[in-house]
């Protein structure tokens, strides 16, 4: 017969080791890199990230958009590789070519990794990355530009000089004048209603025909900016503290939390079209035709259930909160 006491500590010790494996369902291991230490400025270089993680996992970074500090992202590639002599695993490469004009030592900052496989989350951040960048000169062009002394052409007599100067001045008045009125005229051009704005720009956008194209990048980055737009002029004013036109993607999901009078499944489904157009326009991939019909189609319901009601134009400037 089984001792019951020996039972029960087995079944224990069972169960605790289920526990703890269940704690850590997966793992990810993570790794950044730069192909230089060292470039002169203007000179390009890139940027990697690499994350090895289950098949089935999705991985995302979601801080890693726009530019980097001091470094203009010029080109962003994204793929996704089985990992050589290791089953069920996946390696998930961001790469990011960039350049500066700034000299200076520099740190790439760590960027959030986001991996989602069922009901786990696991979220790392990458080492941050050194970069020196250098000028490609030392400093004695200077001495050589002061070596001889600046030239006067004798052909050139003094009362035609001061002609020419005079000549040069008016010209630069005319031309300072003419801008001056162009400029006014299009500070003083009326400026269209949220509303309004983003139908004709939706009319502008469906009539490019981006979609038939093929083009996906330059279509859901014209309609993440209208959309974008709208909400924050209409709900958020004109100027406000904290907008969400130039938003990250993080930064997005906590700004349109706190939205009054925007309906709430429209602020999930504003968060859900930057994080599935996300490697669209800046990865280069592609998604299904079908969502971009969705995605059109959700554009045209959010205007009409937001358009201002007669009193609203009335009472106050479209613009401030407030919806159907």
């Amino acid at each position: 017969m089984f001792n019951s006491r020996y039972l029960t500590k087995t079944l224990s010790l069972f169960i605790g080791a289920f526990s703890v494996a269940s704690v850590f369902a997966f793992n990810i291991s993570v790794k950044s890199s730069t192909t230089a230490s060292q470039i002169f400025v203007g000179d390009r270089f890139d940027y990697e990230i690499s994350v090895n993680a289950p098949e089935s996992a999705y991985v995302d970074l979601p801080s890693f958009v726009g530019n980097l500090g001091s470094f203009e992202v010029k080109d962003m590639q994204h793929e996704e590789l089985p990992v050589a002599g290791v089953k069920n695993q996946k390696r998930f490469v961001w790469r990011a070519t960039m350049n500066t004009f700034v000299a200076g030592d520099f740190l790439i900052a760590p960027q959030e990794v986001r991996a989602v496989l069922g009901k786990d989350t696991v979220v790392t951040k990458t080492d941050p990355v050194a970069v020196k960048v250098v000028t490609r000169t030392d400093g004695s062009e200077e001495d050589i530009l002061d070596v001889e002394d600046p030239l006067n052409d004798p052909r050139l007599p003094s009362w035609l000089s001061g002609l020419l100067i005079a000549l040069g001045a008016i010209l630069l008045v005319a031309l300072g004048w003419i801008l001056h009125q162009k400029f006014r005229k299009k500070k003083d051009a009326p400026r269209l209603p949220p509303y309004e704005e983003a139908l004709l720009a939706l009319k502008d956008l469906r009539e490019r025909q981006l979609l038939v194209e093929g083009n996906q990048a330059d279509y859901y980055t014209a309609l993440s900016f209208i959309m974008r737009r709208y909400v924050e002029r209409r709900f958020l004013g004109e100027h406000p503290s904290e907008g969400i036109l130039d938003a990250t993607l993080s930064q997005l999901k906590s700004r349109v939390s706190q939205i009054a009078g925007l309906a709430e499944a429209y602020k999930q489904s504003l968060v859900k079209l930057e994080e599935e157009t996300y490697p669209v326009k800046f990865a280069k991939m592609k998604i299904g035709d079908d969502r971009g019909v969705f995605w059109d189609d959700w554009a045209s319901r959010l205007l009409e259930d937001t358009k201002p009601l007669p009193e609203e134009k009335n009472g106050k400037k479209d613009g401030e909160n407030g919806s159907r």
